[in-house]
């Protein structure tokens, strides 16, 4: 929970602008969204502009996602597909609490690239980083052996690809929980020669 002013702020911009979008929010709604008077121009205390605020708020996140602790192997036990679907279960719970961040992304892509940029050579290649470098470290089947790099794209796609289905949808797209795909997933990537 947000402490300070600026982090106020921050946090009121992050749930109007994945609300909304970026272009719709006004600074005197940030300002009353953060408890503070609208149009008092407290907000400018703190940036110079909503691109200042964007900025700042994707910094923050970003680094909350530099800073995530992957779960522990004690977590899972020692088998190898449960301590990759107990990684990719914490990491589809990770991208729901991205998800407002997302959502900004995904309506600021046009105008701003560089952002999404950002999150993705930050956030998701370094999960994807470790998550693979996990993988490898399991014994994986030949074909993940053999080309780590499209393995690790193949879940990627299928993470997000999952994630974005139930935002869309408000749940899951088809039949298949949470649970059962990062189960699927997991041995697709641990299980075979």
């Amino acid at each position: 929970m947000a402490t300070g002013t600026r982090d106020r702020v921050i946090d009121a911009a992050l749930a109007l602008f994945a609300e909304r979008g970026v272009a719709a929010v006004p600074v005197t709604a940030i300002e009353a969204a953060a408890g503070l008077a609208a149009g008092s121009g407290a907000f400018y205390r703190h940036f110079r502009n909503k691109t200042e605020l964007v900025d700042a708020l994707v910094d923050r996140e970003l680094a909350r996602a530099r800073d995530r602790v992957p779960p522990a192997r004690d977590e899972a036990g020692s088998d190898a597909t449960e301590l990759l679907v107990t990684r990719l279960r914490a990491d589809l719970d990770f991208l729901r609490e991205l998800g407002p961040l997302i959502h900004i992304l995904v309506s600021e892509r046009r105008r701003n690239p560089e952002l999404v940029e950002r999150l993705r050579s930050t956030a998701f290649e370094a999960s994807i980083e470790s998550g693979m470098a996990e993988v490898l470290s399991l014994a994986p089947p030949r074909a993940v052996r053999d080309d780590p790099e499209a393995a690790a794209q193949v879940m990627l796609s299928a993470m997000v690809g999952f994630f974005l289905a139930e935002e869309y949808y408000g749940r899951p797209a088809g039949p298949v929980s949470a649970e059962r795909f990062a189960r699927a997933l997991a041995a697709l990537l641990t299980s075979g020669p």
